[in-house]
């Protein structure tokens, strides 16, 4: 009795017990006892009493505290309910989702965390789980998801977020959002066949609802029996307008139904920096057809008429900007020994649309590598094995035969997500300096002190976007602007009294450049500059006012050169490592002598173009080369012309 009347008074107070921050009112929530006045669905419906939920206020739970919740909050249009932990370094919070004690299955949790009405969410720094899995027989009363949209217009956002154990999606969107954004976050346990079945247990359920925006950077998915994301119906959806999918990593996934369904996508696809380990461990069966049911969107099959198995396809379009690039997979050993048993291929992680998109880019946007991670749960190979045998789900959704004891993956309890779970690699895999920019691929979070210089650089402006020309009068648009890009570079010094190097990033290029400031940089450093635009006689250059605008972030990171042919020396190439294919010297008497420079022409006997040889590189003095040759080097631009369209060399 004193610890009821205790609750109800810390029920009391706790609305009385609030921080001003600024503009941020912080309300704490009191962790849960297992009573009713605790639950945190009865705590926020007490505080939002004639108020509703409002942007500026944030719901705090106390790091490594449990919290219980047993009923939905449902947030109506055009409000927000935001999440917190505690400030401090402990722990994050836990918030289960508890047995309801109602209805006709009184044992079972919601349905969902949080329902919003056309409004929004910003969680941050706790973790949700869909059941209490201490409980022994939680499992088996397991709900669909965790958060949700039931009207048009809302929007969620997750930062540092565990999202575990549900039966179907941790996120769904049942209707158009404005943005869709997860960093920083892992999602795990995805999928139940006790209570769900094979096309269930996805991280994201985009249904087929237009998303405004869509980015998920820095995550990692774990555990799921279907897709991460699922965008898509049997036709077309309504588009992504924007997705970003960058810096995650996927380990462990059956990809019943494939790894990322995208369904109709808009104006911009970016797939890159990721990292796949047995994260479509099913493989590809060209004769399911309980799998490929959900590739019809596609248009592709097999010679026997099914739908062709991919990782990663859409409804095709002409009109979607692709990128997919810097991309790594792993199979595992237990992995690969399935695909053996089973006679199964990988799949291409692409489907043929997306790689005829890319064109020569697709060969290049993933890369195998045997890689090991530290620790991570078993491969859900029973689970697996027990789908396609005859006496189990027998290649189809039919769950009679399932015994959650005997045949469910690896499902660890919350805690391991939180504290133990560790998807690092070995740092002398290609994979570790395998991104842009020469950082490791996957969630960056697995190298702390990778991820904390790849926040120094992941704001800086891309190199297209400093030099940008968009009325197309050879005239940089920025110049006079200060900015700060980041990039490789690809020179030596050409200024002895000062600065001038070549960098470049995965968009473009631009001349480094200072006549007074010296800064030692090595060809493969990448650097972080600020400086303000300039050019001079054509060159784009980015121009320092100290040595400390120029900041060396990684070192030795390869940049390979771009093959190219007289007809792409043009103003988007300006700058750009290059590669010429088998010229020769018109002249070989112009070729400088020691401590000299020299402009040399050079030709294939079709094309002729002049190669700038600086005094600064070690050339000068050497024999002049003899007969056809590859030549490697930067492109650049010298002109006086008015507009600066000429002067393209090498």
């Amino acid at each position: 009795m004193r610890m009821r009347i205790f609750t109800i008074l810390a029920l009391t107070l706790f609305c009385g017990a609030l921080a001003l921050y600024g503009q941020e009112v912080v309300v704490p929530i009191t962790p849960s006892d297992g009573s009713a006045a605790l639950m945190v669905n009865v705590q926020i419906a007490a505080d939002t009493v004639g108020r509703g939920f409002s942007a500026n206020r944030v719901y705090e739970f106390k790091r490594g505290e449990i919290y219980l919740q047993n009923a939905t909050l449902t947030v109506p249009a055009g409000q927000t309910i935001r999440f917190k932990a505690s400030e401090g370094d402990g722990p994050l919070p836990i918030i289960y989702l508890w047995p309801t004690g109602t209805g006709s299955n009184p044992t079972r949790p919601p349905g969902w965390s949080i329902t919003l009405a056309g409004s929004h969410a910003i969680i941050k720094d706790v973790c949700l789980v869909g059941v209490y899995e201490y409980e022994p027989t939680a499992v088996d009363n397991m709900q669909g998801g965790l958060i949700q949209t039931n009207a048009v217009g809302g929007s969620i956002e997750l930062d540092n977020v565990i999202l575990s154990n549900t039966n179907g999606n941790h996120v769904r969107t049942n209707n158009s959002t404005l943005k869709v954004i997860a960093k920083n976050s892992i999602f795990a346990n995805m999928g139940n066949l006790v209570t769900s079945n094979f096309g269930a247990g996805k991280a994201f359920d985009l249904r087929d609802v237009q998303c405004d925006s869509f980015v998920v950077q820095n995550c990692t998915f774990v555990n799921y029996q279907d897709r991460p994301v699922r965008h898509w119906n049997a036709t077309s959806t309504q588009p992504i307008l924007y997705g970003k999918i960058d810096h995650n990593t996927f380990v462990n996934g059956m990809g019943f139904h494939g790894l990322l369904s995208l369904g109709g996508v808009g104006r911009e696809m970016i797939i890159t920096n990721n990292l796949f380990i047995d994260a479509f461990a099913l493989g590809e069966d060209s004769t399911d057809a309980t799998r490929g049911a959900e590739w019809a969107n596609t248009g592709e099959i097999y010679a026997n008429g099914l739908n062709k198995i991919t990782w990663i396809f859409t409804s095709p379009n002409d009109t979607t900007k692709w990128k997919v690039s810097n991309n790594y997979f792993a199979i595992s050993d237990s992995g690969q020994a399935f695909l053996d048993a089973f006679h199964f291929g990988p799949a291409n992680p692409l489907s043929n649309h997306i790689q005829s998109k890319l064109g020569a880019a697709a060969a290049t946007a993933f890369t195998k590598i045997d890689l090991t991670p530290a620790n991570v749960p078993k491969l859900m190979t029973r689970l697996m094995r027990w789908y396609e045998d005859p006496a189990g789900g027998n290649k189809t959704k039919d769950k009679t035969n399932y015994v959650r004891a005997r045949d469910d993956f690896d499902r660890r309890f919350v805690e391991y997500f939180r504290d133990t779970l560790d998807v690092s690699y070995p740092t002398n895999l290609a994979a570790y300096v395998g991104g842009e920019n020469g950082f490791p691929v996957g969630d960056l979070r697995w190298f702390p002190d990778q991820k904390a210089l790849w926040e120094e650089v992941v704001d800086a402006t891309p190199i297209a976007a400093a030099r940008i020309d968009a009325d197309g009068d050879f005239n940089a648009d920025r110049k006079g602007e200060m900015v700060t890009v980041v990039g490789v570079v690809t020179t030596p010094n050409y200024r002895p009294t000062g600065s001038q190097y070549w960098m470049q990033d995965e968009t473009g290029g631009i001349n480094l450049y200072s006549s007074n400031i010296i800064k030692e940089l090595k060809i493969g450093d990448v650097v972080k500059v600020t400086g303000k635009i300039d050019q001079y006689r054509g060159l784009v250059e980015i121009v320092p006012t100290s040595a400390d605008d120029m900041k060396i972030i990684r070192s030795n990171v390869p940049v390979t050169p771009r093959p190219v042919t007289k007809a792409d020396f043009v103003e988007a190439n300006e700058s750009i490592l290059v590669q010429l294919s088998r010229y020769r010297l018109v002249d070989p008497n112009t070729w400088p002598l020691a401590g000299k420079w020299a402009n040399c022409l050079i030709t294939n006997d079709v094309d002729t173009i002049n190669v700038y040889v600086g005094a600064a590189t070690n050339m000068p003095g050497q024999p002049a080369p003899e007969g056809w040759f590859n030549l490697v080097g930067v492109m650049e631009q010298y002109t006086t012309a008015t507009p600066a369209n000429t002067g393209y060399e090498i």
